[in-house]
């Protein structure tokens, strides 16, 4: 519709709220006029036309004021707007109860490795009750998603191992898995790098492994299998599918994986999730001998390669969970500001809660959350890599990276 349309229609509304005069009676004869006649009632004045409005020349300007789209707060123009829906649950609640959450999931990521280098353990409960909390969290929403940005300094198999448990557990409630295989599904995410310990003196070197040290790295799965066994609360009833799929989470449908090379069918639903999740993750964080990758990018590269490393079952439980612009990314909006996806909207793949950072001219921004599902005519136009975040606003970048790391203090 053209402006001149939409002013068009504007004043065909105003004109038919108007009052309306009455329909003229017949006229009445001299002769049967009453001997005293009243004075004839007084005609409603017709209403007044509708004010032209001024004319606009920069048509998205002219759209803007129709309220449909956020316009940045220094730039705005002081004038009453109609409050936006307030969501059920204040973000600052949800992010506070996300964060309890995430401490826990962290605790109990740590304490997993640590036991299972025990003869016997009983971690399995311990771990079946954060995953549960983190599975509930993430039922009322997505804000938990957000701490899976974190990193852990001392050894990063803790934050990596609560990390890939969280996105497992949001791909597991968009697939609508049953409460018992939802259950299975976090307890395996969290234990598929529980033999990775035995081999800290290859993963932990500041360089990229080389083919035999990669290879001695594979072992991890085995190793992992095995400690299962010291898990005395395990329950046996499911301890040989949890083997499977701990033993089955590298395995690509391909055949590219290890330790077996099965392909398609041949590998545990359970498993494919869990390492497309674990994927994700470790692609999405930096390591010694490479930078993160932003999770808009990583999402673009697997949908790319669906069918060489994972089904499509997996890459759409993926996409579902975490949306085409996961929380955590870094995006620049039509608005020409550069924001962070803070919440995935539930039944809208580009329309995130995001926190603008910076304005048009890359300065920091006042702190502020944009609902895009409330200003449809503000879009993401892109994302926006780390690279580019240091060029545009160096001392954000720095803020940023010191944020990333997780600190139980």
């Amino acid at each position: 519709m053209r402006f001149s349309d939409l002013n068009k229609a504007k004043a065909e509304e105003t004109a038919r709220q108007a009052p309306r005069r009455p329909a003229p009676g017949p006229a009445v004869p001299p002769a049967a006029a009453a001997p005293r006649p009243e004075a004839p009632a007084p005609q409603a004045e017709p209403a007044p036309a509708p004010a032209a409005p001024p004319p606009v020349e920069d048509r998205q300007e002219a759209v803007k004021q129709r309220d449909l789209a956020y316009r940045p707060a220094h730039k705005a123009a002081p004038r009453a707007e109609k409050p936006a829906a307030e969501p059920s649950v204040p973000f600052r609640e949800l992010d506070a109860r996300a964060r309890e959450v995430y401490t826990r999931m962290i605790a109990q990521a740590g304490e997993l490795l640590r036991g299972v280098s025990q003869p016997y353990t009983e971690k399995y409960e311990a771990v079946v009750r954060a995953c549960g909390l983190a599975a509930d969290e993430l039922k009322a929403g997505s804000v938990l998603l957000n701490y899976t940005a974190y990193s852990t300094a001392d050894d990063y198999l803790r934050a990596h191992s609560a990390n890939t448990a969280i996105i497992a557990l949001a791909m597991g409630l968009a697939s609508d898995l049953e409460a018992s295989e939802l259950k299975l599904l976090g307890f395996c995410a969290m234990a598929h790098d529980i033999g990775m310990p035995e081999y800290s003196d290859i993963y932990g070197r500041e360089a990229e492994l080389t083919d035999e040290e990669f290879a001695a790295v594979t072992l991890h799965t085995e190793a992992g299998v095995e400690k299962l066994d010291r898990i005395v609360d395990l329950d046996y009833r499911i301890k040989d599918r949890a083997k499977r799929i701990v033993l089955q989470t590298h395995e690509r449908v391909d055949g590219s994986g290890y330790p077996d090379r099965i392909s398609d069918e041949e590998i545990d639903p359970l498993a494919q999730l869990i390492g497309i999740a674990d994927v994700y993750e470790a692609m999405t964080h930096p390591r010694a001998w490479r930078e993160a990758l932003q999770p808009a990018e990583v999402i673009k590269e697997l949908i790319e390669k669906e069918g060489r490393g994972f089904n499509s079952a997996a890459v759409k439980a993926l996409i579902s969970a975490v949306s085409i612009y996961p929380p955590g990314s870094f995006v620049q909006l039509s608005s020409g500001e550069t924001a962070r996806v803070v919440k995935v909207s539930k039944g809208s793949l580009t329309r995130p809660l995001v926190e603008v950072l910076l304005d048009q001219e890359a300065a920091a921004a006042p702190a502020q959350l944009i609902d895009l599902r409330e200003h449809p005519l503000t879009s993401i136009e892109r994302p926006v890599g780390l690279a580019e975040l240091e060029e545009l606003n160096p001392k954000l970048a720095a803020r940023l990276e010191l944020a990333r790391w997780w600190t139980d203090w």
